[in-house]
């Protein structure tokens, strides 16, 4: 079935040029639209596959846009060669960066990737040159930790460096001893990886970028030229290294969509700030910026997205989004059904639990067993979300 965008997807998909921020809210069509958008730039605008830049977060999602392009060109009879488009994970992006310039990187032939187990494997192996510069037991204040667990910690905090572009240099001349400690280690790793011919997933990008500053004549203006259009997912999610490698792309044009909610930063665990999409019109000449919303709700009931609304604006728990200066971190938004959708009865049923540990799992089996029977004929009904499986509730 054939979907026609709404006015609110029309004025996305057509404001091509200049930078753009769309606030997109859960069940929005956020997918339909960039797919949509992307589709204009090469049937309507005539863009080449090759000058479009297209990053999201997981090689699923990006695959399932390209499939979705695909099939959306096919239904118009055209054929596009997607091998030239730079489309992906910021990491796979950079990745084909790198591969494309290795002559002008420190890396080698055959270089080789490290995934997660890798990594903490790798600082496993080499733990001791690690503890001559520094104990892990000093900087974490405990010596009951197990090899694999020390491994795993100075692991976690090479990444963060990596991820934020910390001047290794300067944190190991620091007067801190542990902040020296963390930049005397980020330069042995750095050492050790040059000397095994390694890479990390945060030193995908952070090599990207130190490419693009060491060569900017051979590599970053020829980018630079060549790519005209940008639309980045999930911007909520990019962190430090990936803000500064796409404003380091963008050329005087500055066509860049970026699509995110504020109130979805899911990766800031992983060193996301949500700074880069509440300050990304700032990025810009005042009222440069066109900003957009997609406040429609497709996919959730009617009552549930009211829930959402005085949850997230306060009106529940009295929370506030602003800062004790005035300021605000959170994007004005109020999302909504579709007119004329009808919704369940009582979509939502909010209770407050004590704080006491002991008596909550008696508390959870109370609430459910009220359901069992007329809302519920199957324990395999119930999810549970937790905000991380450590939690001893778990």
């Amino acid at each position: 079935m054939a979907f026609s965008p709404t006015p609110q997807q029309r004025a996305i998909i057509e404001h091509t040029e200049g930078p753009v921020l769309v606030i997109a809210g859960p069940g929005s069509g956020k997918t339909f639209t960039l797919v949509q958008r992307i589709t204009h730039l090469i049937v309507d605008k005539s863009v080449p596959t090759e000058q479009i830049f297209v990053a999201t977060f997981t090689e699923k999602a990006a695959n399932e846009i390209e499939d979705r392009i695909a099939r959306e060109l096919l239904s118009r009879n055209i054929v596009v060669n997607f091998d030239d488009m730079y489309i992906g994970t910021f990491h796979s992006i950079c990745l084909k960066i790198l591969e494309d310039n290795r002559d002008f990187t420190r890396l080698k032939k055959n270089f080789t990737v490290m995934d997660q187990f890798d990594q903490t494997y790798f600082f496993f192996q080499h733990l001791a040159e690690f503890e001559k510069v520094g104990q892990v037991a000093d900087f974490v204040g405990s010596d009951k930790m197990s090899r694999w667990l020390k491994a795993s910690t100075i692991c976690d905090w090479m990444n963060k460096l990596s991820e934020e572009l910390v001047n290794s240099e300067k944190l190991a001349s620091d007067s801190h001893p542990k902040l020296q400690m963390l930049g005397k280690w980020h330069l042995l790793y750095q050492q050790l990886l040059e000397q095994e011919n390694l890479l990390d997933f945060s030193m995908i990008q952070a090599e990207t970028l130190r490419l693009f500053k060491n060569h900017e004549e051979a590599v970053l203006a020829p980018l630079r030229q060549k790519l005209r259009y940008f639309l980045i997912d999930e911007y909520q999610d990019t962190n430090t290294v990936q803000e500064k490698l796409i404003f380091s792309l963008l050329n005087e044009n500055q066509n860049i969509c970026v699509v995110g909610d504020d109130d979805q930063g899911l990766y800031r665990f992983r060193g996301a700030t949500i700074r880069n999409i509440l300050e990304f019109p700032d990025r810009f000449n005042k009222g440069q910026c066109a900003i957009f919303s997609l406040d429609v709700n497709f996919r959730s009931d009617p009552g549930i997205i009211d829930f959402y609304n005085k949850w997230m604006d306060g009106s529940v728990d009295n929370f506030s989004w602003a800062g004790e200066n005035g300021e605000k971190f959170r994007f004005d938004k109020s999302i909504v059904p579709p007119s004329g959708k009808k919704g369940i009865a009582n979509p939502v049923i909010k209770i407050s639990g004590s704080i006491g540990a002991n008596n909550w799992h008696e508390e959870v089996f109370d609430f459910l067993t009220s359901f069992r029977g007329e809302y519920l004929q199957d324990w395999n009904q119930v999810t549970f979300l937790f905000r991380s499986v450590k939690n001893d509730k778990v």
